[in-house]
């Protein structure tokens, strides 16, 4: 029968952990406000409608739901793909990328 042991985690992987883990916490938490950027670019778009101006929701409304709906792509690859799958920067650059598409939903609807 042969036996094979299992190295033990050196400090260098146990810190990649840790950074693992908190950058899944940034990417979770940036879903979570995902929530609230959906309601205030709703509230946007709604106050855009009922304006006596035009009344028509144009490009910019549109550009600022995709924001949204990316970000949301994005936190969730950063949060959920395995550790393996992705490098620690690419990962970072992902959590980064999701809050800059989280703010420009609602920027680019009041640019409407």
């Amino acid at each position: 029968m042969e036996t094979t042991t299992v190295p033990a985690p050196t400090p260098e992987q146990t810190t990649d952990r840790g950074a693992l883990l908190a950058l899944r916490f940034w990417a979770l938490g940036g879903l979570g406000l995902l929530l609230g950027g959906y309601v205030v670019t709703v509230v946007i778009a709604l106050t855009d409608a009922v304006d006596p101006a035009d009344g028509v929701a144009g490009a910019y409304i549109s550009a600022g739901f995709w924001s949204l709906h990316l970000s949301g792509l994005v936190g969730l690859a950063a949060a959920a793909l395995p550790a393996g799958s992705m490098l620690g920067g690419v990962r970072c650059g992902a959590v980064v990328a999701q809050y800059v598409l989280l703010a420009a939903g609602p920027v680019l609807a009041l640019m409407d």
